[in-house]
């Protein structure tokens, strides 16, 4: 059993996604056994932080050479080169950046489908990993080429390249005549590797940002215009709407009761229409007293009706005739019709 393991590397192969081999470490970043993946649940040592290389073979490095400028600034010079380097949209990958050294940033690239899959992966297999950092991390300084768990990887002049095969290897000057490592001559990754674990979700700078989406936000801002365009045009419709409103109601108060000062054509014409119902009961009361008083003895109604200010009686042809004429004789407003079971209907009026 291994001792003193203080951090173990999990290497994954891609195709199918599975884990390749494992290299353990001491304190001091010494490597002190390596392993490849058999059947076990778990190969390598129980450890306190275990992390995984993400493959070469689905990164890209770039080393990119910036001014000395702010944060901000420097993340959105980085998407800004970023995006004439990468296939496709740069929204499409996460990327990280390296503090910058003597000027220039050592910047990792992962498509955020790969991202997905290793995510996927680990969930199924239950593994929680302190970092997932770049497989090229494993390499010591200096020139130099290693196996990688598909391929090759290799340093030349501070570049990172990744090679398929060793014929890739053969087809580059720079590095014929160094010889590969062994995977035991790998090292311990350092504690400033980046790291896409504790990365952003998405690499993607707020101008990028701006650029994919400042069409909708365009359109966003369209809308909301002609939304208020169209309320401030509907309330002036409504506002010249109340203005003739109210003029055509002083007009018609003015011809109903001239005469009269407008001061709240509304309340007035309330106030005289309550005072006209109250005039126009007295007087129906008052013709249905005056009938009355001509309905002496052997006379008598069948039906008496009071409504809009007359009187409506029902009677006898008989007795209907002599109401008639005795009305008459006082100038008393009546009309007087024949129902068709000769019955008389006179018609009081004020």
């Amino acid at each position: 059993m291994v001792q003193n393991v203080s951090r173990v590397v999990v290497r994954l192969q891609t195709a199918p996604l599975a884990v390749l081999d494992w290299l353990a470490f001491d304190a001091n970043g010494a490597q002190c056994a390596h392993g490849v993946a058999n059947s076990l649940a778990q190969p390598w040592p129980n450890t306190p932080q275990l992390e995984l290389a993400i493959p070469a073979a689905w990164l890209t490095a770039h080393r990119i050479a910036l001014p000395k400028v702010g944060e901000k600034q420097r993340q959105q010079l980085i998407a800004q080169a970023l995006e004439d380097r990468v296939l496709g949209p740069l929204s499409d990958y996460q990327w990280l950046a390296s503090p910058p050294q003597q000027g220039i940033s050592q910047v990792w690239v992962l498509p955020l489908a790969k991202l997905a899959q290793l995510q996927t992966w680990a969930s199924q297999h239950q593994l929680s990993f302190q970092r997932w950092i770049p497989e090229f991390a494993l390499l010591p300084a200096g020139d130099c080429v290693a196996p990688a768990a598909q391929g090759l990887i290799a340093r030349c002049a501070d570049e990172l390249i990744w090679l398929a095969d060793e014929t890739e290897l053969l087809a580059l000057p720079a590095l014929q005549g160094l010889g590969v490592l062994s995977n035991t001559q790998l090292l311990a990754p350092d504690a400033t590797t980046m790291s896409f674990y504790r990365g952003k979700k998405a690499g993607v700078s707020i101008q990028t940002l701006w650029k994919d989406w400042r069409w909708c936000v365009y359109l966003a801002g369209v809308c909301i215009a002609l939304a208020l365009l169209g309320m401030v045009l509907q309330w002036r419709t409504l506002a010249q709407r109340e203005t003739a409103l109210r003029q055509e109601i002083r007009q018609t108060f003015a011809s109903l009761y001239p005469g009269v000062p407008i001061v709240d054509p509304i309340l007035q014409w309330q106030s005289l229409q309550k005072q006209g119902a109250q005039t126009n009961s007295g007087d129906a009361l008052e013709l249905l007293y005056r009938a009355a008083g001509q309905l002496a003895g052997e006379l008598s109604a069948e039906s008496i009706t009071v409504k809009a200010g007359k009187v409506s009686l029902i009677l006898p042809a008989a007795q209907g005739n002599k109401l008639l004429s005795q009305l008459n004789a006082q100038g008393a407003k009546v009309q007087s019709n024949t129902l068709p079971d000769g019955r008389m209907n006179l018609e009081l009026q004020p």
